[in-house]
């Protein structure tokens, strides 16, 4: 597989990732053209000419990644120059770090109005969802065409754990009347987020019984309840936008922050 091809999947795969990118060099260098795929975890596919350069490379594309900002670094490849590094070559390099931060993937709990509002948001965005729900006259194709999966069970519990959350999940419960059951399945994984559509009696009633059956404060604390940016919403639309808007922002945080807790 070619290396841009590599590229395209792993953006269709919704990885994060950086491309590091040869866009000038000068004078001796140990390539002149260069393609290099970092990871988080340092490790790469292709090569920007290797040896002590490539290797501060791969450490400034893993920082990038960590910040979610793309960067372009210059290095003097002479350890007799001024800021140069330890290298015989003589020449410079510029290269491109371009980062490739993987959109959020919504986990639509609820397939009524509001959810279907919040996947056409979704679409509009293209940001990958999927719809969780326990019912089958809801939860279809012909409803949500451009949903990832669709998970739809009697027992919302176990279409729940169908969904395989994971740390890039943002999960919305907006469910008919399980939303006790949707919540606490939640809280089970690395979610990077947790947000529920309700009243304050009804998070104090669901907390509250959650907690009877072992689910801690700590975790209960995750959860983004009120749900969305206070701007006012009222309609099902402007709820939509709200709830979205909350989430790119915390996806877009670059340090954990406080969530949003609910005063009782």
């Amino acid at each position: 597989m070619l290396l841009m091809e590599k590229v395209a999947m792993l953006n269709r795969q919704n990885e994060t990732f950086a491309l590091a990118m040869i866009i000038e060099s000068k004078g001796s260098t140990p390539r002149h053209v260069g393609k290099m795929i970092v990871y988080r975890d340092g490790s790469i596919e292709g090569t920007v000419g290797g040896g002590l350069a490539e290797h501060y490379i791969i450490q400034e594309s893993v920082k990038a990644i960590q910040n979610g900002q793309s960067k372009i670094v210059e290095y003097k490849l002479n350890r007799h120059a001024k800021d140069g590094i330890q290298m015989s070559c003589g020449g410079t390099l510029r290269v491109f770090i371009e980062v490739y931060t993987s959109r959020p993937e919504l986990v639509l709990c609820g397939a009524g109005h509001l959810g279907f509002a919040l996947a056409k948001l979704a679409d509009f965005l293209e940001l990958p969802y999927c719809i969780v729900d326990d019912r089958v006259d809801f939860c279809t194709k012909e409803r949500f065409p451009n949903a990832t999966n669709l998970f739809v069970d009697e027992d919302i519990g176990k279409a729940m754990l169908a969904a395989n959350l994971n740390e890039k999940s943002y999960v919305v419960i907006v469910t008919k009347d399980g939303d006790d059951i949707v919540l606490k399945t939640a809280l089970q994984f690395p979610c990077a987020y947790v947000g529920m559509v309700a009243s304050k009696r009804k998070v104090i009633t669901i907390f509250e019984k959650l907690k009877s059956e072992g689910v801690t404060q700590e975790k209960l604390e995750q959860v983004y309840s009120p749900i969305g940016l206070e701007m006012g919403s009222e309609t099902t639309a402007e709820i939509a936008i709200s709830i979205i808007g909350e989430i790119i922002k915390v996806s877009k945080e670059k340090k954990s922050v406080k969530v949003k807790q609910l005063i009782r």
